[in-house]
């Protein structure tokens, strides 16, 4: 029965179709670039402005709701690529990128460097309604992408220039959430965003296998306010799950732990009361028939909020600890295993300190993350540049091996230059096209660069056209 519903529920559930994203922003505070480098921004390159910013999205269920977060503006004249920050696990509403959390700091490194950033708080935080659903994929990825949607809306206003690429990055959760972003984009909305490149840090994809482990051990777990908060929030997203949440929590915690997930509360509060060894909470009957059952109606609610299974387009990069002992490593590892078992070109993963535990890993892997961003991303000159492809012009074929046939439908006859980009931005060759009748030819000297990006310096300005050369 559960199975069916969750079924039911992803088909039901689409992305927000509001004719107006963004509900009003706030801003909160501004930096020059000397004050971002004495902050400790020490790249900085830009002053930046932070904005609260209210949009609309949809629930769980495809309702309509609202849901905020951060949006940090690079003060300074240039085609801004966009990039999304999602943030670690939070309980409290208030701890959030929107109201100035800790992790808003991700904002500033991003911004700081010529990044328009968006940190969603998710929904049911900061000043969206509703309990949060924790560990949820499409919710995640609803709210992120109606965040960035709604920051289009707000460039557009202030006549702030977006260059097309869009960078995903996400630590714990928000790697979780930044995963489920990548693939919903890529499956979904093709023709609304183009994934330039997703760097998920020590996130937990595989949450029915691997980090599931959490539920059935019998070892003390550094962080055991994930398991209820898991169970409160699937119990929300997945209603029948349980009848009561004495059905799956013991006594006394079936008491005590409720009152704690009302928004209200950080994860001491909850830990303070809970055991070392989270599945003692667990009703004997449930423990049991979880561990035996690999289609028990809770473990199909894992199953469907796993992000791993899929192949995706745009570069991955997946970094992790491998003393990480809140989110374990082997997520990573069975992703990239599955993805490339999938035929992806482009995955891989990367350790930021095999010694480095949960909390410290975090920042050598935002810091990595964002410097390979660094090596993806157009220079402003070239960003400026339309990155959509101009619809009277085409190439065949694509893939392509060793050369394309370049096509336009009106009049256009001549000899054009042309630069060929990969997909970090480095040019790889350069040439000239004669076009006559409408079409003309293009040869490679080299081959196998994968994704690429063709620049044709045509008669009514650059054109880009997209490429992969195997």
């Amino acid at each position: 029965m559960i199975r069916t519903f969750i079924s039911a529920l992803a088909l039901c559930v689409v992305p927000a179709t509001f004719a107006q994203v963004l509900l009003g922003d706030s801003l909160l505070l501004t930096y020059t670039t000397e004050e971002l480098v004495d902050w400790g921004v020490g790249n900085a390159s830009n002053g930046i402005e932070i904005h609260r910013i209210l949009y609309a999205s949809v629930d769980p269920f495809g309702q309509p709701t609202v849901a905020s977060g951060a949006l940090v503006l690079p003060l300074v004249d240039c085609s801004f690529p966009l990039a999304a920050y999602m943030h670690g696990t939070i309980l409290d509403r208030e701890d959030v990128p929107s109201r100035l959390s800790d992790e808003i700091v991700v904002g500033y490194f991003l911004g700081g460097t010529g990044y328009v950033t968006v940190l969603p708080d998710y929904l049911g935080l900061g000043d969206g309604p509703g309990p949060h659903p924790y560990i949820h994929a499409r919710s995640e990825a609803t709210a992120s992408i109606d965040m960035l949607r709604a920051a289009r809306e707000f460039c557009e206003a202030r006549n702030v220039d977006l260059s097309g690429q869009l960078f995903l990055l996400g630590y714990s959760q928000g790697g979780h959430a930044c995963m489920a972003t990548h693939r919903m984009i890529e499956a979904e909305l093709g023709d609304e965003f183009t994934v330039t490149a997703s760097a998920p840090c020590s996130g937990p994809y595989d949450v029915s296998g691997v980090q599931a482990q959490v539920m059935v051990d019998t070892v003390p777990y550094p962080a055991p306010y994930y398991l209820p908060y898991i169970l409160f929030s699937y119990g929300y997203v997945y209603p029948g799950l349980y009848n009561n949440i004495s059905d799956v929590i013991e006594e006394p915690w079936a008491t005590l732990l409720p009152p704690l997930f009302q928004g209200n509360n950080g994860s001491g509060a909850v830990d303070a009361v809970m055991p070392d060894v989270p599945s003692v909470i667990l009703v004997d009957s449930m423990l049991q028939a979880f561990t035996n059952d690999p289609d028990h109606y809770f473990r199909v609610a894992l199953r469907d909020n796993d992000v791993y299974d899929w192949t995706p387009q745009a570069p991955v990069r997946m970094v992790y600890c491998e003393s990480d002992s809140h989110v374990f490593y082997q997520n990573s590892v069975v992703c990239r295993d599955a993805m490339l078992a999938n035929g992806a070109f482009n995955v891989q993963t990367v350790s930021a300190g095999a010694a480095f535990d949960h909390g410290d890993c975090a920042f050598p892997a935002l810091l990595g993350s964002k410097n390979w961003f660094d090596t993806l991303r157009w220079p402003c000159a070239l960003s400026s540049v339309p990155e959509v492809e101009v619809p009277t012009w085409s190439l065949a074929p694509n893939p392509a091996h060793d050369h394309v046939r370049i096509t336009v439908d009106e009049q256009a006859d001549g000899v054009f230059p042309w630069r060929l980009y990969l997909a970090d931005g480095r040019e790889v060759e350069q040439g000239v096209v004669q076009v006559l009748g409408g079409a003309g030819n293009i040869s490679f000297k080299g081959t196998g660069h994968g994704p690429c990006f063709l620049l044709i310096q045509a008669q009514r300005g650059p054109v880009v056209l997209r490429a992969m050369i195997e």
